[in-house]
């Protein structure tokens, strides 16, 4: 997927290491690409449903009242919108969301979070593992 403009946090934090002063996110994965599938090391970095999809935690930090809305679509190629997950805001202690987000199938994707006024938008490259032969 030549041309995916992937975002790479300028800190390399050991948790919420992108966004602003009031919505940050973890991103986990390497060189801007999220793995999909069992990786040779073992474990997953997302899940491969049974439809095809591809799901991926993600772990959100807010300085702002209010509900995570998390939006997003694909860049290289027509496609659904991903569909993102979060529970209401004000179940959780602090300011952690947890989230989960579901691409309809792997390609060049941006992904907005928006809490009240705060917005948040980075592009990952999602891709299925390659399987052993």
């Amino acid at each position: 997927m030549v041309g995916c403009p992937v975002t790479i946090p300028v800190a390399v934090a050991p948790s919420f290491n992108y966004g602003g002063r009031h919505l940050r996110v973890a991103l986990r994965w390497r060189g801007g690409t999220l793995l999909a599938g069992p990786l040779p090391s073992g474990g997953e970095s997302a899940h491969v449903n049974d439809d095809g999809s591809i799901s991926a935690k993600l772990g959100w930090w807010r300085d702002v009242d209010g509900e995570l809305v998390i939006r997003g679509r694909r860049l290289d190629a027509p496609a659904p919108p991903l569909r993102g997950d979060a529970p209401r805001a004000f179940s959780y202690p602090g300011r952690f969301i947890p989230s989960t987000v579901t691409f309809p199938m792997s390609g060049c994707w941006r992904v907005v979070g928006r809490v009240g006024q705060a917005t948040l938008s980075f592009v990952v490259r999602v891709r299925l593992v390659a399987r052993a032969r």
